[in-house]
């Protein structure tokens, strides 16, 4: 090692510009990371979404869901299907066990779901949930003129190429009325004239519908392309298109007739199945930008700001685009508040390192160490294809501790006390350091080992905690590098600076060392001492594992607030607008909100959705005085009371939701019914769900019974028969007359014009439905209700499976303040009281399921940590006591953290575990500094009295390496801005652990160990 150090002395100016070429790495590599809020993975889960008009409930089940259920079941990997059945529309979502790759499972079930013919004018779509499955920014094209049919070819030919055209643009979404279509409306006492049936027309025009390819004519030496029957081009030509329906002539033949003398032909808009709306404009169109996989979100949304703006003058007139959010500024802000965070950590941690050093150069030697470290982290990270995110990121800041620790150790013991010549003081400053090295690679490299167990973390938090474990474990190792390569060097450049130290620090550090050595020397001579602070701790941290509130993940004020809502059973899309509007008018008027946005009959996660579905999105002002959770507080009571009817109704943030998607878990608590009846699923949830309302136990209880009803159904009599008029007849002239037949389309320019033809006539209810004409197949006409009976149903309910087993499901929120382990505690107490069918099967799932699932994870992992520290001390002090004393001391700092995030009034959540792994993490180097250096003075085995004198030599540097970590975490613990609340729990449980960990490192390691060893002599003399 002495001739290492001086080989790098001697190459110290190459040294030198090495760094400077790391620097210019390092920072060229950080301008090209993809910025992002999460790190960019892919969930094992897929969606699949299945859309077919209007189909009932039970076509659906049984030709859609069922067969697509059975072959996703039987897909290799595959633990989990969920599907729910409604009008038209089947979802299902696969969850695959962990450790699936999720690119192939999805290849593979796309393949095999492809296998099954799907009924004509099915669409099926199959999805890979990742972040980027969701959009990163949201406008809206708006008029009071054009509606959002009209709007359509402006965002089609205009808009949505545009961005299209942005490198790292994945898809530009619409939502809207949709396209226009020519509706063709037949008048039925004309067809009765002409003696036609509606199914007539649309034959004739379907057939009608050229060009057709009738060869190729050589002549003139060219190629001529012979097509037959153009194509009309509007609906003025349409309607002139002379088609064989007049009255028949001598030979039987119908004679031509213009389509427009049988009925109406005009564009317009389609059926309202869905629709947009923007406060301040009559019709709205929205627009969802999605970015590719690895993409910036951060350029890519300033390019297609930049874009929009360039397209804002050539929009046609009357027609507007405006913003409604774009989360690049969120995570601008975000990752802005966690540098801040970090440069003032790092700040605050030179200051306490310029306080103990009393060195104005030497606390600057170990700052040096922080880019270096930091730009052959981001070089790293680049190099291995990641991003900068709040994982990331977060994880190096919250090793940005460990990075001075390796600095403050070498600076610390090349300069103490140093005397004598320039000469002599600089090799003495090597030889320190060539001693020194060796013991701190062996503690960066135990360090790095402890977070080993979190590669086997499961869930979203093994997706997310993965990507900041390995920035945390690149940048300890960086900062071990440039420790072993760039410190030793400025070190002993400054041993040849002669300076006159502190008095004042000098006389502190003596008084310091002088009770510190009074307390540590009378606990090694009374090892029973530690008995009480070990009694002490271990109930104080049973105590606050009992009072903590639990969370899955922190609060994070995202200041993007999502607001699905559900009017009563078969509310129409215009009625859902309706409410969503007067909510979206509430929210204006709230001072923190800035704008708002609707679609309906689509939801936030699928594009299809009933006419009773709404999907608000509300923006907060960049400056809003209240927090996020009281605004949505203040909402849901307005809302509620505006529309105490709805029987749908939550607000929750935006990124938070949408890791709940991803991962599967929409909700904080869920309770899942599982039995063989939905109806009697059904009744029971309506029961257990009253009497969870009617506790008070809960902030909300959400009964989730999705319905498509009411349904009227028509059922043939047997008259029916004797005309000779079939149920696909009556149906055929049911759907022309209220929904309408596809009969072609028309082009206009790259524009297709679908043509619907119904039959015209006045508005009808149920009751006036029974006289609804319908024609025989002699041509003569009868009412519906002298061939059919007719029936109203009620609410419709969809049906849910959950692998392939009926279930019913309601989703809970818990009060303010009380965490989900409590919340579970009074549902489960609940179901208990409610006495359940014995053939129905309460399950609790929901974040908190995934919240249960990661805190044990979470406890293996911290207790393999311990086990794996425990072996490799066990190596380092070829002493298993020794390695028993130092594991307790260091697991003894874990209730510091708890105790700190009671004494916060924060939650218990998977971060601040994180934290507590990494308490672990750093107080293991105090141990094992204190340890080898003590057999370093006395061997294998050093006596008790050797390793108090080492413990005494390591008092300064550990208080000054672990002071500068727990200020250093003090900017996040604080919290700047609201991009680092994800890691304020973090920072709390490591500022507390730590703190306690002084004690712990100094002190008990020291006296426990005291203790067996004169257990061992003890045993040894009794032996001899």
């Amino acid at each position: 090692m002495r001739a290492y150090l001086h080989f790098l002395w001697s190459n110290r100016f190459s040294l030198l510009l090495s760094a400077l070429l790391l620097l210019g790495a390092g920072w060229f590599a950080l301008q090209n990371l993809p910025e992002s809020v999460f790190p960019n993975v892919n969930f094992p889960r897929v969606a699949v979404l299945v859309n077919d008009g209007s189909l009932p409930v039970k076509f659906m089940e049984v030709e859609v869901t069922k067969p697509l259920e059975a072959l996703a079941k039987g897909q290799p990997g595959v633990r989990l299907v969920r599907s729910q059945t409604g009008n038209g529309l089947s979802k299902l979502n696969i969850y695959f066990e962990p450790g699936t790759n999720p690119q192939t499972a999805y290849l593979m079930l796309q393949a095999r779901l492809a296998q099954y013919r799907l009924p004509a004018g099915a669409q099926l779509r199959v999805i890979r949930m990742a972040p980027y499955t969701y959009p990163f920014a949201e406008y809206a094209l708006v008029s009071n003129q054009q509606s959002s049919s009209a709007m359509m070819p402006t965002f089609a030919f205009k808009i949505r190429p545009a961005l299209l055209s942005i490198p790292g643009v994945y898809q530009v979404q619409g939502t809207g009325r949709g396209w226009p279509q020519v509706h063709v409306d037949l008048d039925p006492a004309r067809l009765a004239q002409h003696h036609l049936s509606a199914q007539q027309v649309i034959n004739t025009l379907q057939s009608a519908q050229g060009p057709f390819f009738s060869g190729i004519l050589h002549a003139y030496h060219q190629q001529l392309i012979l097509a037959t029957t153009a194509r009309p081009e509007n609906d003025q030509t349409l309607a002139a298109l002379t088609l064989p329906l007049g009255p028949p002539d001598a030979s039987g033949a119908r004679t031509p007739l213009a389509l427009g003398a049988l009925g109406r032909v005009h564009t317009g808009p389609p059926p309202l199945l869905s629709e947009a709306a923007v406060p301040g404009y009559q019709h709205a169109l929205i627009i969802d930008v999605l970015s590719q996989s690895g993409a910036n979100d951060v350029s890519v949304a300033h390019a297609v700001q930049t874009r929009l703006n360039s397209l804002r003058k050539h929009l046609p007139p009357g027609v507007h685009l405006v913003p409604i959010y774009d989360l690049s500024h969120l995570i601008s802000h975000s990752l802005r508040d966690v540098w801040i965070a970090l440069g003032l950590g790092s700040l605050i941690a030179w200051l306490v390192v310029l306080a103990f050093l009393g060195r104005l150069d030497g606390a600057l030697a170990t700052l040096a160490v922080v880019p270096l470290a930091l730009a052959a982290t981001f070089l790293v990270l680049h190099m291995l294809g990641y991003g900068l995110n709040i994982m990331t990121l977060g994880g190096i800041t919250a090793a940005i501790g460990a990075l001075v620790d390796h600095a403050i150790v070498v600076v610390e013991r090349g300069l103490h006390g140093l005397q004598g010549k320039t000469s002599q003081r600089r090799q003495l400053a090597l030889r320190r350091s060539a001693s020194i090295l060796p013991l701190m690679s062996l503690a960066t490299l135990t360090s790095c080992l402890v977070f080993l167990p979190l590669l086997f973390l499961s869930g979203t938090l093994g997706l997310l905690f993965r990507h900041m474990a390995l920035a945390i474990v690149i940048a300890l190792l960086a900062s071990q590098l440039v420790a072993l390569l760039v410190t030793p060097i400025l070190t002993a450049w400054l041993a040849g600076r002669v300076t006159s130290p502190s008095r004042r620090l000098h006389h502190a550090e003596r008084w310091v060392r002088r009770h510190y050595s009074q307390w540590l020397i009378a606990g090694m001579r009374r090892p029973y001492w530690a008995i009480f602070p070990v009694a002490i701790l271990a109930g104080a941290a049973g105590l606050a594992l009992m009072v903590l509130p639990t969370a899955f993940l922190p609060h994070w004020d995202e200041g993007i607030i999502s607001v699905p809502y559900r009017t009563q059973v078969g509310s129409s899309v215009a009625e859902t607008t309706r409410i969503g509007r007067a909510f979206m008018q509430v929210a204006l008027h709230n001072p923190n909100v800035q704008r708002a946005s609707l679609m309906v009959g689509r939801g936030f996660e699928f594009r299809h959705a009933p006419a009773n579905k709404g999907a608000i999105t509300i923006v907060l002002k960049p400056d809003h005085p209240d927090s996020t959770e009281t605004v949505m507080a203040e909402l849901r009571k307005q809302y509620r009371s505006m529309a105490p009817n709805l029987i749908g109704l939550s607000l929750h943030q935006t990124m938070i939701v949408r890791l709940g998607n991803l991962s599967g878990a929409h909700a904080p608590l869920v309770i899942y019914l599982f039995g063989s009846a939905s109806s009697v699923l059904r009744g029971e949830g309506v029961r257990l769900a009253a009497a969870l309302k009617n506790s008070h136990d809960f902030a909300s209880v959400n009964f989730k019974s999705p319905s498509a009803g009411p349904e009227l159904e028509i059922t043939p009599t047997p008259m029916a028969a004797l005309y000779g008029i079939t149920p696909p007849d009556i149906a055929d002239q049911l759907k022309t007359r209220f929904w309408g037949r596809q009969a072609g389309f028309l082009l206009h320019g790259e524009q297709i014009l679908p043509i619907r033809v119904k039959l015209a006539g006045q508005p009808q209810t149920p009751q006036t439905l029974s006289a609804l004409p319908i024609q025989l197949p002699n041509g003569a006409m009868t009412s519906l209700s002298s061939i059919a009976s007719l029936h109203i149903q009620g609410a419709i309910p969809f049906v849910t499976h959950q692998n392939l087993v009926p279930d019913a499901y309601m989703w809970l929120q818990p009060k303010p303040g009380e965490g989900l382990a409590q919340a579970a505690l009074q549902a489960k107490k609940i179901i208990t009281q409610m006495h359940l069918p014995g053939n129905i099967t309460p399950v609790l799932g929901g974040y908190y399921r995934q919240q249960r699932q990661s805190f044990q994870q979470m406890a293996l992992i911290l207790a393999g940590a311990l086990g794996l520290l425990l072996i490799l001390l066990g190596f380092q002090f070829s002493s298993q006591r020794a390695a028993v004393a130092a594991l307790l001391s260091i697991a003894l700092a874990a209730p510091g953290s708890l105790l700190l995030l009671w004494i916060c009034g924060l939650e218990l959540d998977s971060t601040a575990f994180l934290g507590v792994l990494l308490v672990f993490a750093i107080a293991v180097n105090n141990v094992i500094l204190i340890f080898a250096r003590a057999r370093q003075l006395g061997g294998a085995h050093p006596r008790p009295a050797l390793v108090a004198f080492a413990a005494r030599q390591r008092l300064r540097p550990i208080l000054m390496t672990m002071l500068a970590d727990v200020f250093g975490f003090l900017p996040l613990a604080i919290g700047i801005g609201h991009g680092t609340d994800l890691l304020k729990p973090l920072a709390i449980a490591v500022m507390g652990g730590l703190l306690l960990s002084i004690f712990m490192s100094l002190w008990l390691a020291p006296v426990l160990y005291s203790a067996f060893m004169t257990q061992q002599s003890d045993s040894f003399k009794s032996k001899s």
